[in-house]
């Protein structure tokens, strides 16, 4: 595969295909299950974008790392990146194994490069939050800014950190849970990850569309650092008659590994 070919393998918009080819470009059916990858920088103000979600269809964080600054800093623009890691079809994988998915954990290890030399030498010092929101030295949860948004299709588009969309008072000592967003995130069916105790970790499409995966802020040219982000899309309408459990470890345990 040259370079040119590997570079369309993470970018920062892709559609989620409904049959699937496996690395030997054999069809193997309806795609059941989705392993994306995703680096976030904090100044990218669209996000990511996955296209070809479908009702019924659920999008799982099963993993998600790395600490931004939302305040008084910067680092050169750059756009966030997704690509597809592994996706299971009615019949089999996409990459059966670790040699076939080389060519797309060399073009993921190529565009994370790209992301870090776009930070830099960037101070991360002030505003500081992880994946979940949190301050890794006060242990406090922003209200306002900081961490992933995934906003679903019910949102025709990004959203921002607007006063429409600040957590309750609670959120601050007891995390980014569903019983302090607010009610126009609850309204648009907006996912903010916790992973806490009774927090959420995924959500499910109620429209057809694409969903948008960003940092949670309003003003973006003071930010710098990224997110590291492992997602999981499974399909509601599953031909195999596997149930979402079985998907989900299948999808999950297989190759590549890391994120």
């Amino acid at each position: 595969m040259s370079s040119e070919q590997q570079s369309t393998l993470v970018v920062p918009s892709l559609a989620l295909p409904l049959d699937i080819t496996d690395s030997n470009g054999k069809n193997i059916g309806q795609g059941e299950a989705f392993k994306l990858w995703a680096s976030i920088p904090a100044n990218d103000e669209v996000g990511v974008i996955i296209d070809n979600v479908l009702p019924g269809d659920e999008i799982i964080i099963y993993d998600a790392s790395g600490i931004a600054s939302f305040k008084e800093t910067s680092m050169a623009l750059i756009k966030g990146v997704v690509g597809i890691a592994n996706a299971l079809g009615t019949t089999a994988l996409m990459f059966a194994t670790d040699g076939a998915a080389a060519p797309f954990v060399s073009a993921w290890d190529s565009a994370l490069d790209n992301v870090n030399k776009a930070i830099g030498d960037a101070p991360i010092k002030h505003g500081r939050r992880d994946a979940y929101g949190q301050d890794p030295g006060t242990g406090d949860y922003a209200k306002d800014e900081g961490g992933l948004v995934v906003c679903m299709p019910e949102t025709s588009g990004a959203i921002y950190a607007t006063d429409d969309y600040h957590f309750a008072d609670g959120a601050k000592s007891h995390g980014r849970k569903y019983e302090y967003y607010s009610k126009k995130a609850k309204a648009n069916n907006v996912l903010f990850p916790c992973n806490v105790s009774g927090g959420l970790m995924s959500a499910t499409a109620t429209k057809a569309g694409a969903i948008h995966v960003l940092a949670f802020d309003e003003k973006f040219t003071d930010n710098a650092g990224s997110y590291t982000v492992g997602l999981v899309v499974i399909r509601g309408q599953r031909p195999s008659g596997k149930s979402r459990d079985a998907v989900y470890a299948e999808i999950v345990s297989a190759g590549p590994s890391g994120v």
